[in-house]
């Protein structure tokens, strides 16, 4: 339960620190002394976004400061989650800079804005006038019925495996444009893919092709070039070789260091000739005259050629990852009709458990909304509206929702169950505020919600209905607390805890200030909200009576 909330430069407020008890705590005070300020301090510590308008002083940051005692309230789990401290008495921080840069505590340690608002969900409840709408909301009508009538967790189970389908069948969506796309260039792929694969590109090695081409196509040329140049090197006394070994032969005669050095030049040349020589004697033996050969290299080069300039590439290497990309295309062509397959068959089976579940979630619905309606039509009828029946109206749909297959609706009728129609047409507002109040009367007992704030939601009631109002909020303190901020002096006497917020002013500033109203002070205020600024003695009696009731 919250124990304790300080609230620094926000709004109208300057410094003050408030103190809340168990059982019903009441918040009176006169329209815009800044009740609900507090309740706007309290959502913004609890994860509400920030506004840096809301400082009091632009050059001072904002401290909103909360603490709980959770000890009955089986957090620990969160805390471990988060790697948090669990402490009995928790607090929760929240500084908001003027720039609007906002941080978060736990326990003093930082933390993000989403975990404080996850932790502040499972500990306080606020319930505004705006509330009174959410009545004709379809999401909370679904959430209401299914927390009473216990298949929330079933709903939940429904609504994953829903979101599972809604992502099956976007990515089946996505899988067969993708398959349309390919099957668009799949036949001129495989034309593709065909014409390289019957190049046998990996068989070939270009420089040697253009070279035995080359070869072959000066064949009888180069026989006759290799022939004469035996001749030249070796075969008679006139070659150049039987030449320079005579020169060596006559430049060894002398003996001189210069000669010398001629000869050794000699030699080296005669051998490298040698050399030349054999090597034009073995080329002579590799070159023959084949024009079979050449016509088949020639047309080698010629697909190379052409595949090249087709495929705007420089290399056969270039081509052969051409091929790789065509045959993984074409692979990707085959995989996708059997991954089209294989989830076509998951989205039918879920399909099918999920129609199932959604069977039983409404079969639970429609065997616990009779009872369910039927507390809510004692709750409202003790709340002034005697005559009046409320229900849940559960239609079985044929397409699976958010929520099952059921279409929803809360309907009420004025004439004792004879006739109904939905909320929206046939609620007053004085009406829906009971409506939502009694609602809310049956959610406690399933939220186990350790508080609950009510920030003026008794507008459009009054009299003896306002005084069952508060008896209402009074039992329902007995197992939560309940802060409520009221005008009216029904609800505000029943109260355990009586707080008063009012304007301070001074030359310079109007603050908002928070007292605790014991005693002669409690009567007066209760009297005031009864009979005005005009303070009368029946007003305080009947102040008195109320206190004493």
């Amino acid at each position: 339960m919250l124990q304790n909330l300080k609230v620094k430069n926000y709004a109208l407020i300057s410094d003050i620190e408030i103190q809340f008890n168990n059982g019903l705590n009441i918040i009176t005070g006169e329209t815009g002394a800044g009740k609900s300020i507090l309740v706007g301090a309290l959502g913004m510590v609890l994860g509400k976004r920030a506004d840096s308008s809301a400082l009091r002083d632009k050059e001072q940051k904002c401290i909103i400061e909360a603490s709980f005692n959770i000890t009955k309230y089986g957090l620990q789990s969160f805390f471990n989650a988060y790697d948090l401290d669990h402490e009995s008495v928790t607090i929760i921080r929240r500084e908001i800079t003027s720039a609007g840069k906002s941080r978060s505590f736990i326990n003093d340690t930082p933390t993000t804005l989403k975990v404080l608002s996850d932790l502040g969900s499972r500990l306080v409840e606020i319930h505004s006038q705006r509330d009174n709408l959410q009545l004709f909301n379809t999401d909370f009508q679904y959430h209401s019925i299914d927390k009473l009538a216990g298949c929330s967790e079933k709903t939940e189970e429904f609504q994953k495996g829903l979101s599972r389908l809604t992502n099956h069948k976007v990515k089946l969506k996505e899988l067969k444009t993708e398959e349309a796309n390919l099957a668009k260039e799949a036949d001129y792929n495989r034309y593709l893919y065909k014409e390289l694969e019957e190049a046998n590109l990996d068989d070939i090695n270009e420089k040697e092709l253009f070279s035995e081409q080359e070869m072959l196509e000066n064949a009888e040329e180069l026989i006759n070039t290799f022939n004469q140049s035996s001749q030249l090197l070796e075969g008679s006394e006139h070659t150049i070789t039987y030449l320079l070994s005579d020169l060596k032969q006559l430049l060894t005669k002398s003996r001189t260091s210069l000669t010398t050095e001629l000869a050794a030049r000699v030699d080296s040349v005669l051998i490298e000739l040698k050399d030349i020589a054999g090597e034009i004697e073995n080329s002579a033996q590799e070159v023959e005259v084949n024009p079979e050969r050449l016509e088949e290299v020639a047309e080698k080069v010629s697909s190379i050629h052409m595949l090249k300039s087709k495929h705007r590439v420089e290399s056969v290497s270039d081509l052969l990852t051409i091929q790789d990309d065509l045959s993984r295309n074409l692979a990707l062509t085959l995989d996708l009709s059997d991954q089209i397959s294989s989830l076509e068959l998951d989205i039918a089976n879920l399909e099918t458990k999920l129609r199932r579940q959604a069977a039983e979630i409404s079969k639970i619905r429609k065997s616990k909304s009779v009872e369910i309606s039927s507390q809510l039509s004692e709750i409202i009828a003790g709340l002034g509206m005697e005559h009046s029946r409320l229900k849940y109206q559960l239609e079985n749909v044929e397409d699976l929702n958010a929520y099952g297959m059921n279409s929803i609706s809360i309907e009420l009728s004025s004439d004792k169950g004879n006739s109904y129609a939905d909320i929206r047409k046939s609620a007053s507002g004085g009406e829906l505020a009971r409506i939502n109040l009694s609602l809310k009367n049956l959610l406690a007992n399933h939220l186990d919600m350790p508080s609950s704030i009510y920030d003026e939601i008794d507008t459009g009631v009054s009299g003896e209905v306002a005084r069952k109002v508060g008896t209402m909020m009074k039992n329902m303190s007995n197992d939560q607390q309940v802060i409520t901020i009221t005008h009216l002096p029904q609800i505000a006497s029943l109260g355990n805890h009586h707080l008063f917020v009012y304007k301070s002013e001074n030359k310079n500033t109007v603050e908002t200030q928070v007292k605790v109203l014991h005693g002669d002070y409690r009567i007066s205020e209760i009297a005031k909200m009864i009979s005005g600024d005009n303070l009368t003695e029946h007003a305080l009696e009947q102040s008195k009576e109320l206190l004493s009731g």
